[in-house]
């Protein structure tokens, strides 16, 4: 694409294959994506370690010794590695190639025993039951509603009697506001979407009717070359996000207080942790 068709373009009614998904399973973007979960410098892509320790406290006073978890959207291996080493027994599951090879070095490098699963968590089938099942930073806004509701009656099939979920979600009014957003422009000497310098516009959409943020990424780099790229989210209530859980198989439904698993200065009021019981 060239800025031409990029000045022209109309978008339709109905999303297009670049506006569902940022190329996370791409060699060189998740190359670019892990130096971002990597950074102490921000938040956006994970955690900073402190947050991330109190996480891990939190988490180790709720399981008994050797409990099985499972990390979804693992990245690279910031929750498995640190609760592998207190002895749980950890599986992680990522769709990002770069983070689960870092993941498997440092598996390595510390000669611990842990199951990392290169794949897209909605095609993701484990031989054995876990404890504990996490999903953090919004991921699960990033689906369907439709594959939402999949992947919580999964969990549940997932976790053993007693077993616990824990998912951090966008609020309703949060994902409202990212497809409401003004489209602005930055100058990127480096940057997530290409390797080289560019200009980055970022355009946002918001659809009433389905409760769906769309956020188009157009990078022009200095030649002029126009790449597009798409990222989609789900927004519903936390009431309706509390009868799905109990509708896949889960009781005793609370929202973490912050002196438990805080979500960061960043995203305070913008994401909120649920635990849940499978029945």
């Amino acid at each position: 694409m060239d800025i031409s068709s990029m000045i022209t373009f109309t978008p339709l009614a109905e999303p297009q294959e670049d506006d569902h998904k940022l190329p996370w399973d791409e060699a060189n973007f998740s190359q670019r994506m892990l130096h971002q979960h990597l950074s102490q410098d921000n938040d956006w892509a994970s955690r900073r370690q402190p947050v991330i320790d109190q996480h891990i406290t939190w988490i180790s006073s709720q399981l008994p010794p050797e409990a099985r978890i499972l990390d979804l959207g693992c990245g690279p291996g910031l929750y498995t590695l640190p609760l592998a080493r207190m002895g749980y027994q950890c599986t992680g599951v990522d769709f990002s190639p770069a983070s689960i090879a870092y993941a498997r070095r440092q598996e390595r490098h510390e000669a611990l025993d842990i199951t990392y699963v290169h794949q897209d968590m909605r095609h993701f089938s484990p031989a054995q039951p876990f404890d504990f099942i996490m999903m953090t930073f919004g991921e699960l806004n990033t689906f369907s509603v439709a594959e939402v509701r999949h992947l919580l009656r999964q969990c549940a099939q997932w976790l053993v009697p007693g077993g616990k979920l824990l998912i951090e979600v966008h609020t309703f009014d949060e994902v409202k506001r990212q497809g409401q957003a003004a489209p602005g422009w930055q100058r990127c000497p480096q940057g997530l979407f290409l390797a080289e310098p560019h200009l980055l516009l970022t355009e946002n959409e918001w659809d009433d009717a389905t409760s769906t943020s769309l956020t188009r990424y157009w990078a022009i780099d200095h030649n002029g070359k126009v790449t597009r790229f798409g990222s989609q989210m789900s927004a519903w209530q936390e009431q309706t996000g509390v009868q799905w859980l109990e509708e896949s198989g889960f009781h005793d439904i609370q929202r973490l207080p912050v002196s438990a698993w805080s979500v960061s200065d960043t995203f305070a009021g913008k994401l909120y942790p649920l635990l849940a019981t499978r029945t």
